[in-house]
């Protein structure tokens, strides 16, 4: 389930999201980006998955985990 998304740049060329996931009763987070350079049309493409409480913790998008703890319930 997606629960956050944020696209940046004047072409949105830069876009994340934000993926809460539950397999055998465990939920992750997945985070999955696209970050163009429009000069030198270089792309950044990739993935990371993590753990809730990881992710909560760790130095990522605030606006990610706010929308997290929202879902979550949490304060």
């Amino acid at each position: 389930m997606q629960f956050h998304s944020k696209t940046k740049g004047h072409l949105g060329q830069n876009e994340d999201w934000w993926n809460l996931n539950e397999e055998d009763g465990v939920q992750t987070v997945s985070h999955h980006w696209s970050h163009t350079q429009v000069n030198g049309l270089h792309t950044n493409d990739g993935h990371r998955k993590y753990s809730v409480e990881e992710f909560l913790s760790g130095e990522n998008d605030a606006g990610a985990k706010t929308a997290l703890k929202a879902v979550l319930g949490i304060k």
